[in-house]
């Protein structure tokens, strides 16, 4: 437990470095360039509607990555088992009121990325046979 929270402690501490965005970067986050974002919270869930925090590692989703819209690729930016670089093909572009909306299938999980377009909040989604993941996190341009 204690390897966790350090962890956690050590990802706020990563993501609250990056750069914030000013008021001038409202809208920079619409996919025109790539972001970078890093989680801060996951929440999993089982089909018995039993929940856990834990971080992005433990759920193999990438603790910091690059989501890039106009080549429709999310890249894992941390080491973990060897995945640094690893690439997810982004199937779907939307835009919905003021959120810039990615998704696609990697292996037997469907995922969804939200990002707002202003602030570069993030929310994400991730759904498996009998599982689910919730994972919030802030992007920055780099």
């Amino acid at each position: 437990m204690k390897a966790l929270a350090s962890a956690g402690v050590v990802l706020a501490v990563l993501v609250m470095s990056l750069p914030q965005p000013s008021v001038g970067a409202a809208g920079k986050f619409d996919g025109s360039a790539p972001v970078i974002c890093g989680t801060t919270a996951v929440t999993e869930c089982g089909a018995d509607g039993r929940c856990q925090r834990g971080t992005a590692t433990d759920v193999n989703f990438p603790a910091i990555f690059q989501v890039d819209a106009g080549s429709k690729k999310l890249k894992n930016l941390q080491e973990n088992k060897g995945q640094q670089g690893a690439e997810s093909a982004i199937r779907a572009v939307d835009h919905a009121n003021g959120k810039m909306i990615v998704s696609a299938a990697d292996g037997e999980r469907g995922w969804t990325v939200v990002i707002h377009e202003s602030s570069g909040q993030m929310s994400a989604a991730v759904a498996g046979d009998g599982e689910g993941f919730v994972i919030f996190g802030q992007c920055a341009l780099p």
